[in-house]
């Protein structure tokens, strides 16, 4: 139906049609990784809504590091407003002086608002620099002392992935970050404390680690449970880099001859098979 904002566009049959400038299509999909044409990826917007390890690792750090130690993370939180205040501030200036010098009607020199609006400018330009560059060291300080906690970020990052990855056993397997989340913040209430640190890592880990086994078990059917516990331990030695690629394929696929027009050799299947069974 027409309208107030309506417009027209012409297609390539060469009709014209009506349309709305504000009209917008969303389209979702549940596709992991969608791949589109040239043609209609630059006449859309992608977005990706997907949890990324790196980024779920990140959001779990500041759970930890809020839970134990708050005053790392509030300082964090105040510096990073700071460090934005002033940057816009530096903004504000560089507009004020552009603004300035396209409206001024006389020479630079003879424009007093302008010389000491750039002289201003300099030396509150200078004074913001130097904050930044103590503000930035004492970021990098900040996050040296959130690292120390960043194995309990990626050990539960890495269980996290194990459950999502569980929907490709059976499709019914489904879990939500957020309740995720949330058992992790049960961990870190419930969990044994401990002054020295490596042992509350440790506790904190083998807790959650527990805990993660505990409640998923329930949903899960009991010949998936043996197959869960596999990749759970498989994951996070694979984070500790406790284990050889090499290794772990061979135990996966066994021994094979490479060979023309041959596939795996009876001794190797045989052996194969021994190192499943036995």
């Amino acid at each position: 139906s027409s309208g107030i904002n309506a417009e027209y566009g012409r297609l390539e049959e060469g009709k014209e049609i009506e349309y709305n400038p504000d009209f917008r299509l969303y389209i979702t999909t549940k596709l992991p990784n969608p791949q589109y044409p040239p043609e209609i990826t630059t006449k859309t917007t992608i977005v990706n809504f997907s949890v990324k390890e790196q980024g779920l690792e990140a959001q779990l750090l500041a759970i930890v590091v809020r839970h134990e130690r708050r005053e790392l993370e509030e300082q964090k939180d105040a510096l990073v407003i700071k460090m934005a205040e002033a940057q816009n501030i530096l903004l504000e200036l560089e507009d004020k002086i552009l603004h300035l010098l396209n409206t001024s009607q006389v020479s630079l020199l003879e424009d007093e608002q302008l010389v000491d609006a750039l002289q201003n400018s300099k030396a509150t330009a200078e004074d913001i620099k130097k904050q930044l560059a103590i503000s930035e060291q004492t970021s990098i300080k900040i996050d040296q002392a959130r690292q120390a906690f960043s194995q309990c970020s990626l050990r539960a990052s890495t269980l996290f992935f194990v459950l999502k990855e569980l929907s490709l056993v059976d499709p019914m397997y489904q879990f939500s970050l957020e309740s995720y989340t949330e058992l992790f913040k049960l961990s870190l209430a419930h969990s044994p404390k401990s002054d020295d640190l490596q042992e509350r890592i440790r506790s904190l880990n083998d807790y959650h680690t527990l805990s993660v086994y505990h409640n998923t078990c329930r949903g899960l059917f009991e010949r998936h449970k043996l197959l869960f516990s596999f990749q759970m331990c498989v994951k996070i030695m694979e984070s500790e880099k406790r284990i050889n690629p090499e290794e772990f394929q061979f135990f996966l696929r066994g021994g094979q001859v490479l060979k023309k027009r041959r596939t795996v050799s009876q001794s190797s299947a045989r052996l194969a098979a021994f190192i499943f069974v036995g």
